[in-house]
């Protein structure tokens, strides 16, 4: 098996380094370098770093057209496996290879598109996984080699449950690949679908509930993080107490958004309809990120204000 690995988020590097430990990798196509956070020098997408360092064949095609399809076709490999590239595949390219892959992390057909860590998240999901899927025209369409549940405790947070998922993946991938008897089943169920991240889609409504604003929360780290509007200003909320399935359901009394009181060892009190959570850490407009404590300290007319 000779296989162009196409992948670019940092969740791919340890698949891809599973790969070539198994001598498997002939090319990795990867997203073009990217402009960095002041838009000067290019930076590498995380799979190109890797490759690198790897000493494998790396390809950066802005689009995949007759020249890529040629040069890519040109290492003679049997199988494309894609993790986390950004790009879809047309079935010109497709036709290369005896054998495509595709790795969601998702039980599919449940979040199919760009965001399945976040939503399982966002949704309050009680369990996920991880899919290796054959690559379909159809967004994440594909028939299922094999599926790895993950049991969801309500502390994740993005960022935390795509480091458990990028673990994962090798043990669920490699062992489909050698199995000469694989065979792939079609999707089953009601599938449902996401979309891309935006920055407003941390802008807090605090009107839902104590368990949806808290998997809110967790679902924008790192990125774009929670916040409400605190004197005209965004707080952003870049950590919550607890896990958001054992909140308990008590009568508020306060208005929503309330910052109720700092509770030692537990963090900001926030009221919400049904209940209360903890705000551990923030981001104050100007500020570096700090503890709820720390806020405090120097924001004592805090208390009492309401974030909206």
């Amino acid at each position: 098996m000779r296989i162009v690995f196409a992948g670019t988020g940092e969740i791919a590097v340890p698949l891809l380094e599973a790969l070539d430990e198994a001598h498997l990798v002939s090319l990795v196509l990867t997203a073009p370098d990217a402009p960095g956070k002041r838009g000067r020098a290019l930076i590498p997408s995380p799979v190109k770093t890797k490759a690198i360092e790897l000493g494998l064949d790396v390809y950066q095609p802005e689009t995949i057209r007759k020249e890529a399809r040629e040069h890519i076709a040109s290492y003679k490999a049997d199988t494309l496996l894609s993790f986390c590239y950004g790009k879809i595949f047309g079935p010109r390219f497709l036709s290369i290879f005896s054998e495509t892959f595709n790795v969601h992390p998702s039980l599919l057909p449940l979040h199919r598109g760009p965001s399945p860590i976040y939503q399982a998240i966002r949704n309050g999901d009680r369990k996920t996984g991880i899919s290796l899927q054959k690559i379909a025209e159809g967004v994440d369409e594909g028939d299922i080699y094999g599926v790895l549940p993950i049991d969801l405790d309500g502390t994740e947070t993005e960022g935390s449950l795509s480091e458990k998922v990028a673990a994962l993946a090798p043990s669920l991938v490699l062992p489909v690949l050698f199995d000469e008897n694989r065979k792939a089943r079609l999707q089953s169920g009601e599938p449902t679908y996401t979309s891309f991240v935006s920055k407003e889609d941390g802008r807090i409504d605090f009107s839902r509930s104590a368990e949806e604003v808290h998997a809110q929360i967790r679902a924008c780290l790192p990125w774009p993080k929670a916040y409400g509007m605190l004197s005209s200003s965004p707080l952003y909320l870049t950590g919550v107490s607890g896990s958001g399935f054992s909140i308990k359901k008590e009568e508020v009394t306060e208005k929503p958004g309330t910052i109720v009181s700092m509770d030692k060892g537990k963090g900001l009190k926030i009221a919400l309809p049904d209940g209360y959570i903890h705000i551990t850490r923030v981001l104050p407009p100007m500020k570096k990120e700090m503890d709820a404590s720390s806020f405090i300290n120097g924001r004592r007319d805090a208390i009492g204000s309401i974030l909206e």
